[in-house]
Parts: structure tokens; sequence; C-alpha cells
């Protein structure tokens, strides 16, 4: 029995020391407005003061954020000095403009981290931004100390329509599924969920999901009131309703929603590696290469264009496991591509931030799919007989092995390591690797 006691004490001893973190890199997303790392650092201890300006303590928003931090094992106790406080949230006085309604301006300085905004909403990016500061599996690591470099992070979104269709008219997905899509909606600053579902029919849970998807600044329209048709290509909003865009001319408010770029419903990878879904394929990156406003709208027009939405159908047999699979990671890069300015948007940057966004997701126990692993082929001119070859993935850290003699590659073949020069005609035979599994088909291409 003694023994049993000094182990279990032992057991405790070691959780409350838990582990220590130093950040040296700020991986964010969706890809911050204005962000600039400095040479100092702060360290956030699992018990620190807090003090809250300008808003109530038990407003639904700020009761979000303190569970949000929680959920990051830091236990804040609030205190109404400011100076006495590690991390300072702040309602501005003065309304700064250029940070608008969802905006937000974080500094983490050597005396702790300082966060104001216009809106609780800006309160609630600006702390979900500082999250992503933290360790990817801090929601189930117990660490006893964060060490963040000083930074100064400004941000605010592009279009205010940043959101997801749901069609869950099947009703397999429940009230569970809502809730966590709506933490990570929110965490990566999606803020309009539509949503058919038997969930959002009934009017005491109707309630609840409005509340919870309130406190998170993610709009919940469930179908009846909103409309959408899963048909069109691009979704026109004027008090609930949507129409072609003619009717734009009409003072209506469009939401850009491309099947090609926003059909969730699509295989995001090589079908014959992936769940069954619709035909067709929307990868990460096809995703990522979603731009609301294309060069050839009519100047007319982009003034009307608010925003982008998603779009996902649960059918019989879904569960939320796959639901989440078919969603994750391309909600991440529709939220770049809704959120981030255009001269901040590189799929090179992405790519990497995506990977450890995966790392998050996988801690809080979401369902993913990696990527396609279908070669993207980048070819440059040296001579008349000769190109340069760059080849790569969605997913970084693929071992690409490959062959020129027209045989089948194996795990045995030569491995493609950088650039490499190949002459005109050359038949190269690919096959994708991933965590020693083999994730695609074989690929064969002529260089030409």
């Amino acid at each position: 029995m003694r023994k049993w006691i000094l182990a279990a004490v032992g057991v405790l001893l070691l959780a409350a020391c838990g582990r220590s973190a130093m950040v040296t890199e700020l991986v964010i997303l969706p890809e911050p407005v204005f962000m600039l790392q400095k040479e100092g650092f702060f360290t956030l201890h699992s018990t620190l003061k807090m003090s809250i300006t300008g808003v109530g303590q038990n407003s639904p928003t700020m009761k979000c954020v303190m569970k949000t931090l929680r959920s990051a094992h830091l236990h804040p106790s609030l205190v109404s000095a400011s100076s006495d406080s590690d991390i300072r949230l702040q309602l501005n006085d003065t309304v700064n403009s250029e940070l608008g309604d969802e905006g937000y301006l974080l500094e983490v300085r050597s005396d702790g981290i300082h966060l104001s905004a216009n809106s609780e909403a800006g309160l609630l990016y600006g702390v979900q931004t500082l999250m992503l500061l933290l360790p990817p599996d801090v929601m189930k690591v117990t660490y006893s100390s964060v060490t963040l470099p000083e930074c100064t992070i400004l941000d605010y979104p592009r279009f205010g329509w940043r959101g997801l269709a749901v069609d869950d008219s099947a009703g397999v997905l429940g009230k569970k599924f809502v809730k966590r899509l709506v933490d990570v909606m929110s965490q990566y600053k999606l803020n309009r969920l539509q949503i058919a579902s038997p969930c959002v029919a009934d009017t005491e849970e109707l309630a609840e999901l409005y509340e919870y998807a309130g406190a998170r600044n993610v709009v919940l329209l469930p179908v009846d009131s909103c409309g959408w048709s899963f048909e069109t290509d691009t979704v026109f909003c004027r008090q609930g309703f949507y129409e072609g865009l003619e009717r734009a001319n009409e003072g209506c408010s469009v939401v850009m929603c491309p099947a090609d770029y926003c059909d969730f419903n699509r295989y995001q990878a090589d079908p014959r590696y992936q769940p069954r879904a619709e035909a067709g394929v929307v990868t990460l990156s096809r995703t990522y290469a979603f731009e609301p406003v294309p060069s050839d709208t009519p100047e007319r027009l982009v003034e009307s264009i608010v925003g982008g939405c998603g779009r996902y159908t649960a059918v019989k047999g879904s569960d939320m496991s796959r639901a989440e699979y078919m969603l994750l990671p391309r909600l991440l890069a529709l939220g770049e591509a809704l959120w981030s300015p255009t001269d901040k948007r590189d799929w090179s940057r992405f790519r990497r931030k995506a990977e450890v966004q995966k790392e998050r997701l996988s801690a809080r126990g979401y369902s993913y799919c990696e990527g396609s692993f279908t070669p993207i082929f980048t070819a440059r001119r040296v001579d008349d007989a000769t190109m340069n070859i760059e080849i790569t993935t969605e997913v970084p850290n693929t071992y690409i092995f490959y062959t020129t003699d027209n045989s089948t590659p194996t795990r045995e073949s030569s491995v493609y390591i950088g650039p490499v020069n190949m002459t005109r005609g050359t038949h190269i035979k690919i096959l994708p690797v991933y965590k020693g599994e083999v994730r695609d088909s074989v690929y064969e291409f002529v260089i030409k």
C-alpha cells in the first residue's frame, strides 16, 4: 500500500511539474496582415494573472476565452489592475479604424501579453491567435511553462463573410459535430455556418447552438432562414435569398462558392486511396488557390463580393469522423483565402504551416486527410535539350522514389532529393511514400 501511495504521489508531482517549451517560430494560420518577431521572450506559466478592460468578464465571449485558455492548461486568475497581469485584454476606448469589427492587435512583450481590439470578436480572434503561438500538442500535454518570442501581430479580415454550408438533412452528424465544427471554424477565423440538420430544427437545441456559436463569433444560419443551392457555383445573398449573378446589380451581397475550389464533397486526393466521395478532385492546394474576386470580375460588381463559402453534404452512412476528414484541412485553406491579404498568401509557406496545424488538430481529436500525394511538377528550361525538374507534393516529408529506365519504381529505387536536370524525352515514373507507406499510384511523365 505504501509503495502504491508513493507511486501515485510521484505521478501527481510529475503532472504538476509538467514540461517546459520554448517557441522559436511563429506559425499562424490564417496568415496575419502584419507580423514582426523580435529578439526578446516572455514566459507563460500555467497559473497566471489576466486583466480584462472594457468588457464584462461574464459575457459569453469572455467565458469562451477563459474556457479556451483552460483547454490549453492555462489557468488565469482575473485581476483588476493591468500592470499586475501576465495577459491584458482591452477593448479600445477609441475605435481603431484599421482593425474594423473583427481585427486585433496582439503584442508579446517582455512584461506580458497585450491584446486590444474594437470588439469582443476581435479579442476572441486575438486569443485564438495566441493559442496558435503555443505548442501544437498543448491541448493534451500539460506544460509547466511556455516561452514565447516577443512579437507584434496586427490583423483583420479581407472579407466579412467567411463561411461553410453543411447539409445534414440525413441527420447523421448531430449536435456534438456542430459544436466541434464551430470550434475549429472559430480557431481558424471562419464566421458563418449555414446548416440544414434535425439538430437545429428543435427550438431548445437551436437556442443552445446559437449561444455556443455566437460566443465564438460564428453566425449560425439554419437553412430555413437562409436557404442555398448546392447546385450553383456562386452563391448570392439578400435577406437570406441566393440567386444568380445578375441580381448583384440589384444590391445583393455576393458570396462566392465555386465548386472547383469549395466543394468539399469531392475527393481531395487520388480516389483509389480515399474514402468514397463525389466525382471530381478538389485538393488542398486547389482550395488554397481560391480567389473570391476573379481577375475578370466587372468593376461594378467587385464591391458586391463580401466573401466566400465552402460546402459539404453528409450522406447516409456518414459520421462525425468522416465529415471532419472531408472538411479538414481544406477548411484551413479556405480560411486563409478569405481572411488574409492577397499579398500575404503563399502556398509553400501555407503547406508548411498546415503540417503544424495537423498536429494541433490531432491533439484535439479531429479527423483529417493528410493531403494529396499526386506529384506537382515544375519544369524550367536549361537549354534546348535539358530541363530542370522540381517535384513536390502537397505533403512535406514525402519520399519520392523514381526511375527513368521505364521500370516500375519501388522503395529501392532512386530517391528524389532536389531539383535535377533531365534530358527532354526522358520517361520518368514516380512512387510517393509517406510515413513508410505507399500513398498513391505510380505516376508517369515524359519530360518535354
